[in-house]
């Protein structure tokens, strides 16, 4: 495999490719000493663990092999039972390439078993992907999950910058590898968190008094952000009980604070409306939150829309994640109840304009410092976002991803499958586009913005462009007559 070189392999590669040769199995009651010899002979790092009728139920790797020796335990005695990863990871023949490093960084592995119906057919390992030459988001999810200071996690997040510069060039789209940034950072987030409160431990303020859990909003809720932009996260923690109220107030201030302070370090720019859980309003117990939530519904005024079109988009990352689903237990069952609330979101959406002339093709700004450019993101991302959000609320969707919901939109018979994939196709265009965009500002040392020139586009990225922004006026005339936000006062 060493000598393939296409540029686009990670993207146009199957898992089938890569699978050198058939699975090394063995039996539940293998002993680690047989494992060791048996991956010694077939020159292997890796064992499948198969029951009596053939199917995977765990994995045993050399690495687990060096941790039983680290632990002074006998290998003769230690059944494969006993020392396998459970259960079996694995992914299909047909998947990409690309699918397997998701789930290999996903979960911190290095083997992935290669599942067809059900018929084990092999192990893919990390050292296929540094075969072909490629950037490896596994080792660099390694060595984020082990970095002691934050001054290590700040050379790592450049990493993170670096490999989205590499999959770029190799022909990823932009949902691809916001699933892998996604990973990576909230990997930052959790290392930075756990430092955090380490550093608070030693200077004496004790464990946490109550549950907690750290919320991710916006575009890092969604996996979008391929680069690092604004923050928008807060802290959640239980009710606590009449005598915890204080303390728990003051610990979690405290350990918001600091890991706000460390982010900025590690280079993820503050939120310039304070939308961070270093903010008090955005570091409350679960009551709190939940009046938030329900206020936003209810009321539904302008400012009220704002902060639902912010916080509504949540993905937990770390913590008591049973408090993070009570939010979204309450958005779901109260937001599609709230028929005014959902057509008031639907205008927001059908009133911002997308820049198109009365011809149809694209419409620059005229004036200014960025005369001759078009802001994708105001003037078509948000657009699909925000459209994708109503479908979630409206259906009580469990996804988060934008895409992913108009996906799951189709599922349910809201779109036909023809038009969630054109309107996917036309959201993924503009994020590859601004990507693209942005990492050329960093190259020339500015700062990213999202003002593309369309006169220094391709022909055929310009004709997407245009397509793409036709699209989305056809999304937005649906939400208008669906909604009837033209009636709304």
């Amino acid at each position: 495999m060493s000598g393939v070189d296409a540029p686009l392999t990670l993207f146009h590669l199957r898992v089938r490719d890569l699978v050198r040769r058939p699975a090394v199995t063995c039996a539940p009651g293998a002993s680690a000493t047989e494992i060791a010899q048996r991956l010694t002979r077939e020159g292997v790092g890796s064992v499948v663990v198969v029951d009596a009728d053939g199917r995977g139920v765990g994995i045993v790797t050399d690495r687990d092999l060096r941790r039983l020796v680290a632990a002074d335990r006998s290998a003769a005695a230690t059944p494969a039972a006993a020392l396998m990863s459970a259960p079996l990871i694995a992914v299909r023949p047909a998947s990409f390439a690309f699918e397997a490093l998701i789930e290999m960084t996903r979960h911190g592995i290095r083997h992935l078993a290669v599942l067809d119906e059900g018929r084990l057919v092999g192990v893919i390992s990390s050292r296929d992907f540094l075969l072909l030459q490629t950037a490896h988001p596994v080792m660099l999810a390694r060595d984020i999950t082990r970095a002691g200071t934050v001054a290590e996690l700040t050379d790592l997040a450049r990493g993170v910058t670096s490999l989205v510069r590499r999959l770029v060039r190799e022909g990823g789209s932009a949902y691809d590898i916001g699933q892998i940034v996604a990973e990576l950072n909230d990997r930052i987030v959790v290392r930075v968190l756990g430092l955090t409160a380490a550093a608070l431990e030693e200077r004496g303020a004790g464990e946490p008094p109550v549950p907690w859990c750290w919320l991710a909003f916006g575009s890092e809720a969604r996996r979008e952000q391929t680069l690092r932009t604004d923050q928008d996260n807060g802290l959640v923690y239980a009710d606590p009980s009449p005598d915890l109220a204080e303390p728990a107030a003051t610990y979690f201030a405290r350990l918001a604070a600091g890991a706000i302070d460390n982010l900025v370090a590690v280079g993820f720019p503050p939120c310039p409306g304070g939308a961070m859980a270093s903010n008090p309003r955005w570091c409350q117990p679960l009551a709190v939150w939940e009046g938030h939530f329900r206020r936003w519904i209810d009321e539904a005024r302008p400012e009220q829309l704002l902060s639902a079109g912010i916080y509504f988009d949540l993905r937990p990352l770390v913590g008591a994640t049973q408090l993070a689903a009570s939010l979204v237990r309450l958005v779901h069952e109260e937001a599609p109840r709230r028929p005014v609330f959902l057509a008031l979101l639907a205008r927001e959406v059908v009133e911002h304009a997308v820049p198109l002339t009365l011809l149809r093709s694209v419409a620059v700004k005229r004036r200014g410092a960025r005369a001759g450019t078009v802001d994708l993101k105001t003037g078509g991302m948000l657009q699909v976002v925000g459209a994708g959000r109503l479908v979630a609320l409206e259906l009580g969707l469990a996804e988060t991803n934008t895409m992913d919901r108009f996906r799951a939109a189709a599922g349910k018979g809201v779109y036909k499958p023809e038009e969630a994939l054109e309107i996917t196709d036309a959201y993924q265009h503009l994020m590859r586009l601004r990507l693209v965009h942005q990492l050329e500002r960093l190259d020339a040392g500015e700062p990213p913005d999202n003002d593309v020139d369309p006169s220094r586009l391709s022909r055929a990225d310009r004709l997407l462009l245009r397509e793409a922004l036709r699209t989305i006026t056809r999304v937005q005339a649906e939400l208008r007559d669906r909604y009837r936000t033209g009636l709304l006062g």
